[in-house]
């Protein structure tokens, strides 16, 4: 039997993260390109544009070169967030190594990660903060922690907020430490994903940038992705960070945050998205709920 040819999706074709998003900016600068609810308050919901996302990574990046060398190793932990995600984008178009790290590990455990991939700069989410002492005693490595959450920065623990506007007044003086970089090898080591570890140690996987913009480009040619996601997985695996987030970015597509795994479905009702990516235990779920629902009502 003849085997049908499948009719592969038209995609514009990439080299770089940084092209990537610059083509992005240049088609959809004034477009939503993320959706979530207000830390602070969760009634209310915020929009940040592709050029806003834009430029916040252009301010991260530019403040970033003066505390991290080239090929950096810099880590990050942290329930799924914006800001989780500028950290990750400015990181991927830097010369530096992204590091993400489970945020249901324990502190022993982070410890144990961040000696093992090198790391010398840890980004971490408020909750983590209990963390740090002990971190700073474990790892003497890390140079630099950058909260998340911090408002102020004092000695080696720095201000997220603090550092995105230092860059942004390097920016306005000329500073092109970030903005200038070029990728001409992206066949060097870009991201290190730890395994889960259920069958021993975490174990780190090493993705180059060709990895991560082939996954997008022939990820795309075969996937029919719409105009708007709910993006729910845990951001430091690859499937939503990869296939789900720079995919979603190169379609120019709106990426709606789940704020909490118990709010799915309300978050569901709440932004109305034409596609998300799930796993089967997720989806599992799912079908249990509708049935149950479903009996319970008649």
């Amino acid at each position: 039997m003849k085997r049908k040819e499948l009719k592969l999706n038209e995609v514009v074709p990439i080299h770089t993260i940084k092209e990537m998003m610059e083509l992005a900016v240049k088609d959809a600068g004034e477009k939503t390109a993320f959706e979530y609810r207000n830390p602070k308050n969760k009634e209310e919901v915020l929009k940040v544009t592709y050029q806003e996302f834009y430029d916040t990574i252009q301010s991260l990046g530019t403040a970033l070169s003066t505390i991290a060398t080239e090929n950096t190793h810099i880590a990050i932990i942290g329930d799924n967030s914006y800001d989780w995600l500028t950290v990750y984008l400015t990181v991927l178009q830097s010369n530096h190594v992204f590091v993400p790290i489970d945020k249901e590990l324990t502190s022993k455990e982070v410890g144990n990660i961040l000696k093992n991939s090198d790391s010398t700069v840890l980004f971490y989410a408020g909750k983590y903060e209990k963390y740090i002492d002990e971190l700073k005693q474990e790892v003497l490595s890390i140079q630099y922690f950058i909260g998340l959450d911090n408002e102020k920065s004092e000695g080696n623990v720095l201000s997220y907020k603090a550092l995105v506007q230092k860059g942004k007044e390097m920016l306005v003086k000329g500073d092109t430490s970030f903005t200038a970089i070029e990728h001409e090898n992206t066949n060097i080591l870009k991201m290190l994903v730890y395994t889960s570890g259920t069958t021993g140690n975490p174990k780190g996987v090493m993705l180059t940038e060709h990895n991560l913009v082939s996954a997008v480009y022939y990820g795309l040619q075969v996937a029919d992705i719409k105009t708007k996601c709910l993006s729910v997985l845990p951001y430091h695996h690859t499937y939503e960070s990869v296939v789900g987030i720079l995919v979603a970015l190169h379609k120019r597509a709106e990426i709606c945050i789940n704020d909490s795994l118990k709010n799915v479905l309300k978050n569901l009702q709440l932004y109305k998205p034409d596609y998300i990516y799930l796993v089967p235990a997720f989806t599992d779920v799912f079908y249990k709920n509708i049935w149950a629902n479903a009996k319970k009502t008649g």
